[in-house]
């Protein structure tokens, strides 16, 4: 039976509409990282409950009543992929959006296209929050700016969030080979990794030969249509028993899909196909692939930690903050892994 109580604030509208806080509040704000039918039917539902919420777009408080409000106005960075998924903002904004408005943080929550379209914009700000290295422009260097995940050179007033991928591959390693593989493949998407020799990709690919594992890359090309093929061929070309690897949660979708059109998913999606992400992406297949838990919210807010602490002291040096990951199986008979 439905609730009675009444809606007193985002706790009580999320535990009626069943999602988060942090989605609630990303409704509320019309925010277009959620779909328009959760928008409408979480706005519909704090119309009927009578909740009304405070203004999401803050103005600078007095000092006397603001906890961190001093540190603000911040700029929020996002990259636009319409018609894309894009899980690391997805994981990210949400929580970072939470803790800017319980702190009484004032914040702008932009575009990289709308900040190359005026650099300008930046003038009005103290600091930038931002994930992954931006493209085609470079950010003011005399801003302070935290940064969840990256692989550029920081430049000074910098600083870093990011997973371990020492660990992460050494998890997805430990986890596929106690499944008795006697091949592995990891699957990356050509335009989401920046670098050619990303430690995540050669890591794996190095600790999977130190065992004896043969081990094959499989780049794909986000709007081609290249990966079935490729994997069709991998599979003709040996031994069953694979383990798959994906670079991330757009990789495990892609990856998860393949599998699933060939009516392979059951075969390796039970521990035979480790996704580094823990992405609600992935949650409608079946059996539900092993996930490496990156924890994006706490990444956001390490990194939001570490550019107020650098707005109150700016001659630190810059930090690279490394995070472990935890994997997760679904299987309930599988314990929780740490790095």
């Amino acid at each position: 039976m439905a609730s009675t109580r009444k809606v007193r604030n985002l706790d009580d509208l999320a535990e009626r509409a069943g999602v988060t806080a942090a989605t609630v509040s990303m409704a509320l704000r019309n925010s277009p990282l959620l779909s328009e039918k959760m928008r409408e039917r979480i706005c519909r539902l704090a119309e009927e409950s009578g909740f009304k919420p405070r203004t999401y777009r803050r103005r600078a408080l007095p000092k006397e009543t603001a906890e961190d409000g001093e540190n603000g106005p911040l700029l929020v960075l996002y990259y636009e992929f319409p018609g894309e998924p894009d899980p690391v903002r997805e994981g990210i904004m949400p929580a970072l959006f939470l803790m800017l408005n319980e702190r009484r943080i004032e914040y702008r929550y932009i575009s990289c296209q709308e900040l190359m379209a005026d650099p300008s914009i930046v003038k009005d700000y103290r600091g930038i929050l931002f994930y992954n290295d931006p493209e085609d422009f470079v950010l003011p260097p005399d801003i302070p700016a935290a940064q969840v995940f990256g692989w550029e050179p920081m430049r000074e007033g910098q600083d870093r969030v990011t997973t371990n991928d020492s660990l992460v591959v050494r998890l997805a390693v430990d986890h596929l080979c106690k499944t008795g593989i006697e091949r592995a493949a990891i699957v990356w998407c050509r335009e989401m990794v920046a670098i050619p020799d990303h430690p995540r990709i050669t890591g794996f690919l190095e600790a999977m030969r130190e065992r004896n594992i043969e081990v094959e890359a499989l780049p794909f090309h986000k709007n081609g249509g290249d990966f079935l093929p490729m994997l069709k061929t991998y599979l003709a070309a040996g031994s069953d028993r694979i383990g798959f690897f994906a670079f991330n949660a757009f990789c495990g979708l892609k990856l998860c899909c393949a599998l699933d059109s060939l009516e392979l998913m059951s075969k390796y999606g039970n521990s035979g196909l480790v996704v580094c992400d823990n992405s609600p992406l992935l949650y409608s297949f079946s059996p539900r692939p092993v996930m490496i838990d990156l924890n994006l919210p706490q990444m956001a807010e390490f990194a939001l930690e570490a550019l107020l602490r650098r707005l109150k002291r700016p001659e630190l040096p810059g930090t690279v903050l490394l995070q472990s990951p935890v994997l997760i199986s679904f299987n309930s008979s599988e314990p929780v892994q740490r790095g």
